[in-house]
């Protein structure tokens, strides 16, 4: 892992003001995977105390469009679901893995699968991102 790459995609999630609202930590970056973390707070919560459901969709879809992004492309969503598998409670932070699965030059897939401190999986989701452009940092 380059420190590099996660600074350099650290700011690109800290350019996003809903991003940092949510408290996006990025700690893992590498070509076609981020792995990242939010603290639970109870500004995050649901009316049953758990982590809000469009809060873990939100922290799946930046990181699956930042996974992306790792491909060379500036990306937009154009589909994504999620599986709530089970709530995000009792747990410190939320994990988030996005990893993608078929790299294109139009179109991207990503997988995610988000975590609690104890590893158990709470959801999976899968994102298809539209290639809008080559990055002008990335390789020919």
């Amino acid at each position: 892992m380059s420190l590099d790459l996660l600074e350099k995609y650290q700011k690109v999630v800290n350019s996003s003001p809903y991003a940092v609202s949510i408290g996006i930590e990025l700690l893992k970056a590498e070509e076609g995977y981020i792995y990242a973390r939010v603290k639970m707070r109870k500004d995050l919560e649901n009316i049953y105390g758990d982590m809000h459901g469009g809060c873990l969709y939100t922290i799946a879809d930046n990181m699956a469009g930042i996974a992306a992004s790792t491909c060379g492309y500036y990306v937009t969503t154009v589909n994504g679901s999620i599986q709530y598998l089970r709530a995000g409670r009792n747990t410190e932070y939320i994990y988030c893995e996005a990893e993608v699965i078929k790299p294109g030059r139009t179109i991207s897939v990503v997988s995610v699968r988000i975590c609690d401190d104890q590893k158990t999986l709470l959801n999976t989701a899968e994102f298809t991102f539209f290639n809008l452009r080559k990055r002008e940092d990335s390789a020919e």
